[in-house]
């Protein structure tokens, strides 16, 4: 294990206390990185430093962490645990970030995971909070396969969900979050443009609503059955829920 510091550009996101979720696994049939603030659920960003600079982050209900001690680093081959240090009184979780150096899948201590292939986006960082229930002792790990290749820089937390915003209409906007889901919702376009879809859309696109109608398991079978490769593009807005800027694409797999 080779210990260093943090980039400086990691440093400057840290400290400007701006961590944010991309959940690739909460809801099938999704092609473009719908944005989550809970911490419970994998996260992928590409550029922490680059997202923050563009204004990406936070959203409104993400998560705002606060760095309570001083980070460490590691490069890691197969299973590995990082050293943080004692744990600060208030810390709710470990802010970690993890870059793949070789395909694999890596799992974090409280279950979720990335998966990583031998692409471009396999040299771009993953950002996540571990809750510190999932944290035992002093130290973070991963569990990976044995000739996997990994570095990860980590440090204990504050992490406090934000409050939704609320636009001219009344209707909010912002992030999945613990708390629910607002009325539009945080997605990146097909050209990566933050922007929100409304709940309605979402929900009729993935099978939201029609699982309102379900009785069976078959009935969600049946519904997968006659909607695989089904592709629907919804529109993608700014926070005012009229103005179009983008689509986001749903299904299709």
């Amino acid at each position: 294990m080779n210990t260093m510091r943090m980039s400086p550009e990691f440093a400057t996101a840290f400290r400007a206390r701006l961590v944010e979720h991309v959940n690739t696994t909460a809801r099938p049939k999704r092609r473009r990185a719908l944005l989550t603030g809970g911490i419970t659920l994998t996260l992928v960003l590409g550029g922490t430093a680059a997202a923050a600079a563009t204004g990406l982050i936070p959203l409104p209900g993400g998560t705002e962490v606060t760095e309570l001690a001083e980070t460490t680093s590691g490069t890691f081959t197969g299973i590995g645990a990082l050293e943080l240090g004692q744990r600060p009184a208030g810390a709710t979780g470990v802010a970690v970030s993890l870059t793949c150096l070789t395909p694999g899948t890596f799992t974090f201590d409280d279950g979720a995971s990335v998966t990583c292939g031998d692409g471009s986006d396999s040299a771009h960082p993953t950002t996540y909070v571990v809750p510190t229930e999932a944290v035992t002792g002093n130290q973070v790990s991963i569990v990976t396969g044995p000739d996997a290749v990994w570095t990860m820089t980590a440090t204990w937390v504050l992490a406090d969900t934000t409050e939704w915003a609320v636009n001219a209409d009344g209707y909010t906007y912002g992030v999945i979050n613990e708390n629910g889901e607002p009325d539009l919702i945080a997605v990146l376009t097909a050209d990566n443009q933050p922007g929100y879809v409304w709940r309605g859309d979402l929900y009729d696109a993935n099978g939201t609503t029609a699982a309102e109608s379900f009785t069976s398991p078959e009935d969600a079978l049946r519904w997968q059955e006659a909607n695989a490769g089904t592709v629907h593009y919804l529109p993608v807005y700014e926070s005012d829920g009229t103005t179009q800027i983008g689509e986001f694409e749903v299904g299709g797999n």
